[in-house]
């Protein structure tokens, strides 16, 4: 089942928060409105800000407030896609050409850096200090994980630590965001915004780790990319983490690592070799529990709508993965 399916109580707001989002691309400089125009109509499920809307539902929800900080997070996701497609050197995404490869990295750079801009306009247009905050800690975040992913890229001595702090600060960091300013402006109690944060944190990891297995497993047609792309790109995921732990006599994986070019043939082994292996059922039931974690954090809540909601998607994270 789609995400955008499971939105229930909040599908027909996100329709606000879609007319906020493309606001963005309505600006004076003719080269600018195409570029941003290109970017967001790659558009992704909005599960992001789909969490905003469902964790201000249970108290005080006020769709004018909301959609402009909705709208910022995703923004933000989709800024920091932008400078995860130059890094990586990626030539589609969502079966589109990038950014990049349509402009010089340097547009590309300042284009992202627009989109960060006017994410943090919107932020700013909640008039909530603490969700500014929230929102200024989490760009923070996202950067110290790319910048640990950059540098950690010609090392495959990487352990278990050090793979979730990434994935928490590249991915994880943003859904636990995206909750905790839905819950503050919903006017929630401090024991329910902790519960949201909690939630929406345990279901980012999930939601990270699903995608890792789904680059060596997923369909390349839906992916819109090759499988074995972390493994070219020298990104140690808790798949191969499985191996190098499990397996440390196995060479595949230091073979990537250690080409001085083309690595192609070691990927193609890599991929085969942790596929083959009970690593990939094992990701999946470290998912598993982290959605598990994410249900529990707000069984508490209110019996609303938007906590049914909650729970369906953590169901959806794990179904991804089959």
């Amino acid at each position: 089942m789609a995400a955008t399916a499971l939105f229930g109580p909040v599908v027909e707001d996100l329709g606000q928060v879609e007319e906020v989002i493309a606001e963005t691309a309505r600006v004076d400089y003719p080269v600018l409105a195409a570029l941003l125009g290109h970017i967001l109509q790659t558009r992704g499920k909005r599960l992001r800000p789909a969490l905003v809307l469902l964790a201000a539902g249970f108290y005080d929800y006020r769709l004018e407030r909301l959609k402009r900080l909705a709208a910022a997070i995703e923004l933000l996701h989709t800024a920091t896609l932008i400078h995860d497609d130059l890094v990586d050197d990626a030539a589609t995404r969502r079966g589109l050409p990038t950014l990049h490869s349509l402009v010089d990295g340097r547009s590309t750079i300042l284009v992202g850096d627009y989109l960060f801009a006017r994410a943090a306009a919107l932020c700013s247009q909640t008039e909530s200090v603490r969700v500014m905050a929230v929102f200024g800690d989490t760009l923070m975040a996202i950067c110290d994980g790319e910048l640990r992913q950059m540098f950690g890229a010609s090392n495959w001595r990487q352990s278990r630590e050090d793979y979730y702090r990434r994935i928490t600060s590249k991915t994880a960091s943003l859904f636990r965001t995206a909750t905790e300013t839905g819950a503050i402006l919903g006017g929630a109690p401090e024991p329910a915004i902790a519960a949201l944060r909690e939630y929406g944190l345990s279901l980012g990891m999930a939601f990270q780790i699903v995608d890792d297995v789904l680059d060596l497993v997923g369909d390349e047609r839906k992916m819109g990319k090759p499988v074995g792309g972390d493994l070219r790109q020298r990104v140690i995921t808790l798949p191969t983490l499985w191996l190098l732990e499990n397996r440390p006599e196995d060479r595949t994986i230091r073979d990537i690592f250690e080409a001085d070019g083309d690595a192609e043939e070691a990927v193609r082994q890599a991929v085969e070799t942790i596929v083959a292996s009970p690593a990939i059922d094992y990701s999946v039931g470290v998912a598993r529990s982290f959605c598990q974690r994410a249900k529990e954090a707000i069984r508490g809540l209110p019996d609303v709508p938007h906590r049914r909601t909650l729970l369906d998607l953590a169901d959806y994270v794990i179904d991804r993965s089959s």
